[in-house]
């Protein structure tokens, strides 16, 4: 075979060892800074290894949270061919060796090791546009976490400033409802004039005089700590800004999805929206690099574990949860809408009949995700939309 580079990926530098052929390392180990300096460096190895054995090299590397990605990207800049393994499948390959050694330099070794005896496939390439599409209902998803945490934050604190407020608004964190509250912090007077600026002239003036009664009609406590009430003016800010973002981000998304005629097809099954199909096919990618729906329903990790020894084979089996557990969380949140109200009609059967099995509730919900992913699996496959 020809010559490969081994590369152990860290933060903010890599650790290369470069070989002409299997058992001839090129040089030493070397360690490059993820700067443009550190990839001219590497640049400079590929160009000789080429020079010298008339065949463009290869670099081998594992995925390493996000920092791999800044490798990746200068790779296919400079067009060089690249694999990057499952951390899963190094490790366990690893494993085997009789001594215990952990360095960069050796993990470098290791991975070009693994290229030679043929266990490692070529990477999957995600097109631009879903590569967008995630990371966009990524940080959707990342915003929604922090804006939950910071209704709860809020709600704990306005409990102890004025729990009265909380009856007065049907959301108590609506765009309106919290405008009103961070007014009522600063201390200023509500009146109709402010309910119609913040909530704008679409409510009748019978609803607006009936918020300004009950607002008036608050019992604010005596003694208000000021370090409360100061805390909760910021979460009300924090919440007002968190909200402008996500909606900021849902606008991106529509816009990306727009040029992914997968999201329409998906959005053709009760129960899934705009943001779950977006999700969904971040997740997901091209279907075509699946050659049947149980490869995709082990990449989100809902396959069962298998255990067996002898004549014992385990009766009760999890599922192995090694695969995207965002393309799960979507999943979960699919089934959990097409079974309420039999949104869902083939679903919602399905569950019913597990149900009337015995089988508990969550082990209900994962069987339907599983079918629902076969669903899917057919839908992106043939092009055609759902039918129920």
């Amino acid at each position: 075979m020809g010559p490969v580079i081994g590369l152990d990926v860290a933060k903010e530098n890599s650790v290369f060892q470069s070989f002409t052929q299997r058992g001839e390392a090129y040089g030493k180990s070397e360690t490059i800074p993820h700067t443009p300096e550190g990839f001219r460096r590497l640049d400079e190895v590929i160009h000789q290894l080429e020079e010298r054995t008339g065949i463009r090299p290869v670099v081998v590397m594992e995925a390493t949270g996000h920092y791999h990605r800044i490798v990746e990207v200068h790779l296919e800049q400079v067009n060089i061919e690249h694999f990057i393994l499952n951390p899963l499948l190094s490790k366990r390959s690893k494993g085997a060796q009789l001594r215990k050694v952990k360095t960069d330099a050796v993990d470098a070794w290791h991975l070009a090791e693994m290229y030679y005896r043929g266990d490692v496939q070529p990477h999957r390439k995600w097109a631009d546009h879903l590569t967008e599409l995630q990371h966009l209902t990524r940080q959707h998803e990342f915003m929604t976490s922090l804006f939950v945490q910071s209704k709860l934050n809020a709600r704990a604190l306005l409990d102890q400033v004025c729990p009265a407020y909380e009856g007065v608004f049907n959301d108590l964190f609506s765009k309106t409802s919290l405008r009103v509250m961070l007014h009522l912090l600063q201390g200023i007077v509500i009146t109709e004039e402010v309910i119609i600026e913040t909530a704008g002239s679409s409510h009748g003036k019978a609803w607006i005089r009936s918020k300004v009664e009950r607002i008036r009609d608050l019992q604010m406590p005596q003694r208000q700590s000021v370090a409360q009430k100061t805390a909760l003016l910021c979460m009300v800010e924090i919440l007002l800004a968190q909200q402008e973002q996500l909606v900021r981000l849902e606008v991106q998304i529509q816009e990306a999805a727009k040029e992914i005629p997968e999201v329409e097809l998906l959005k053709t099954i009760p129960g899934i929206g705009n943001k779950l199909a977006a999700t969904l096919i971040a997740e997901i990618g091209d279907a075509k690099q699946f050659e049947g729906p149980k490869q995709l329903v082990a990449y989100a990790g809902l396959d069962p574990s298998v255990h067996s020894s002898g004549q014992f084979t385990a009766s009760s089996t999890r599922i192995t949860k090694r695969g995207s557990k965002r393309l799960r969380r979507a999943l979960y949140l699919a089934i959990q809408c097409g079974i309420r109200g039999s949104v869902n009609v083939r679903i919602r059967a399905y569950y019913e009949k597990k149900r009337q099995e015995g089988k508990p509730y969550k082990v209900t919900v994962i069987a339907c995700a599983n079918k629902l992913l076969h669903h899917i699996y057919a839908i992106l496959k043939k092009g055609l939309p759902y039918i129920q």
